[in-house]
Order: C-alpha cells, then structure tokens, then sequence
C-alpha cells in the first residue's frame, strides 16, 4: 500500500486531518484555495451559517470537477477523432502509392 500523509489543519473551529497521497505543499495549496472560495462564499451570504457555507463550497468544488472532466472526455474524443482521421488519410496515401 502506498505512504500515506497525515496533513492537519484548522478550518474554522474544527482541527482536522486528512490522510491523502498528496504531500504537504500540495494540501497547503488545497487548504488555501479551500479558505479562498469558503471566504468568497461567505462574503456573498453574510447570514450563512458556517455547515450551509460548506456545503456550498463542496457542491461548487463537485460541479466545477464535473465541468473539468466533461471538458476532459470532450478533448479526448476530439483528439480521438483526429487521430483516426490522420490514419485514414495515412491508409488512404499509402493505398494509391500501392496502385501507381
């Protein structure tokens, strides 16, 4: 099984830690970007309470990733679809090469 890291920080009120294969200065990064949307959200909905602000800030981290990887398999079609046409085109010369 791969090492895990054990990264603990405070959010809020809470202390946590999160066991992740990531090392320390990605999650510093995550954790600053997490404060950096959370803060953003909080700043549009001052009445919020601190679990509605969460569960926003996770419901826009999910629907961001789905963007991502819809985008993704897009891009992977489209390189898909290039590539097959690149060979047939490839096929398609070497054919009338074949016949000359």
């Amino acid at each position: 099984m791969a090492n895990l890291n054990r990264y603990k920080f405070s959010f809020g009120n809470k202390n946590l830690t999160l066991t992740t294969k990531h090392d320390n200065l990605f999650m510093e990064e995550v954790e600053r970007v997490t404060r950096e949307k959370y803060e953003a959200i909080k700043g549009q909905m001052l009445d919020a309470d601190d679990e509605t602000l969460a569960i926003l800030l996770a419901i826009n981290s999910l629907s961001t990733q789905l963007e991502r990887e819809i985008e993704f398999d897009d891009k992977e079609k489209e390189l898909e679809d290039f590539r097959k046409a690149a060979l047939d085109k490839l096929k398609e010369k070497s054919s009338k090469e074949e016949s000359k």
